[in-house]
């Protein structure tokens, strides 16, 4: 971050304190997170790395499969961690300045295989067997899109 130009007017030597922790395991559509110190208001215009209680990744983000997007996400959120609190312009400008790309790329990917690997239950069209995966069971007034025909839900069985 240190060597981007974006932020080059920026003291960054405080990001080296924020504590860091990671979500918990089953959390799905989450994968990171900057938590500030309690009463800390977001929208004020001056906030720091002293702020912030603590950035938070997803701990499947930190396997070696998924450690660009966890790279990506650590700047996502030191971001946060040095004021800019929201996803605004200024926000998704700077943002654009990570040199990997394809990272950032990676979350929809991220998100399938957490909901993947949290499922539970499923869908199941009964007519054309489309299928998806889902962590909670619904309560069964869902149709296909397709089809128009009212959608099966099932548990998963473990192999």
């Amino acid at each position: 971050m240190s060597k981007m130009e974006s932020l080059s007017g920026r003291n960054l030597k405080p990001l080296a304190d924020v504590p860091l922790g990671t979500l918990r395991k089953n959390a799905t559509r989450l994968h990171g997170v900057c938590r500030y110190n309690q009463g800390i208001d977001k929208r004020r215009t001056d906030l720091s790395p002293l702020d912030v209680k603590e950035v938070a990744l997803h701990p499947e983000s930190l396997k070696n499969e998924w450690i660009r997007y966890a790279e990506f996400l650590m700047f996502h959120e030191f971001l946060h961690a040095l004021g800019f609190s929201g996803h605004n312009r200024t926000f998704r400008q700077l943002e654009s300045h990570w040199p990997d790309t394809g990272a950032k790329e990676m979350g929809i990917e991220f998100s399938k295989y957490l909901r993947q690997r949290n499922a539970k239950f499923a869908w199941k069209c009964p007519n054309c067997y489309w299928q998806t995966k889902r962590s909670m069971r619904a309560a069964g007034r869902y149709i296909c899109r397709t089809c128009r025909v009212k959608l099966v839900d099932f548990a998963l069985t473990i192999d």
